[in-house]
């Protein structure tokens, strides 16, 4: 195996939850007066805490991104959640990797009890040892997340590995020397695997067993 311990990313790695996201993302910019663009504009927000690209992408101060963050999150906490799906593939590999002795975690800028729902209602919460998403705004940076999942883990950054769909996922690795392996479900902007630093990217789910369960 190449690596025992094994962090995945949540949104658009495991799972496609673009369309929850972009519906109520939309309604809720449109319903306060913001150009909510293409969905393909749109897909800069899977990834990153909420906060953070509310005042990235429209430059919101923080009480406006704020109030918008709260409208989104009571509107997909509501609805949005309920429309996702696993990635094709993902299932397949989870049990193959426990099968062969992974211990893994998932590590997500989403909030802890969104993840759980989720992963519970597609049966898939018993493939992991830990689940860290982010317990509140204020602790929802990658780099944290990653070291919670590798305290669980009881993980040393060589024996560890990362996969993620964003620069985020990359680059929150990287603070702890885990390497990290570029999930491209469609929503990273070209390049920004290689300029963040990714060891490798991968397409499928069947691309990405080649890699963990060599030796």
């Amino acid at each position: 195996m190449y690596k025992r311990n094994i962090l995945f990313d949540f949104d658009g790695t495991l799972f496609d939850t673009s369309p929850g996201i972009l519906r109520c993302l939309r309604a809720i910019l449109e319903k306060n007066g913001y150009d909510a663009h293409t969905d393909r504009w749109l897909h800069r927000f899977i990834g990153p805490p909420m906060l953070e690209a509310l005042r990235e992408f429209y430059e919101m101060d923080g009480q406006e991104a704020e109030r918008i963050k709260d409208e989104y999150r009571e509107l997909y906490t509501a609805e949005g959640v309920k429309e996702c799906a696993p990635m094709p593939g993902a299932r397949e590999c989870l049990q193959r990797l426990r099968a062969a002795g992974a211990k893994i975690a998932i590590a997500t800028s989403k909030p802890y009890y969104l993840t759980e729902e989720i992963l519970h209602r597609f049966a898939f919460y018993d493939y992991f040892d830990a689940i860290c998403g982010a317990e509140s705004d204020a602790h929802s940076g990658k780099a944290e997340i990653v070291r919670r999942a590798m305290e669980r883990l009881d993980a040393r950054a060589e024996d560890t590995v990362m996969i993620g769909d964003r620069k985020y996922d990359v680059l929150g690795a990287k603070a702890w020397g885990v390497p990290c392996i570029g999930y491209d479900s469609g929503f990273a902007e070209p390049g920004e695997f290689a300029r963040a630093g990714a060891i490798a990217v991968v397409k499928d789910f069947a691309a990405l067993e080649k890699i963990l369960l060599s030796e």
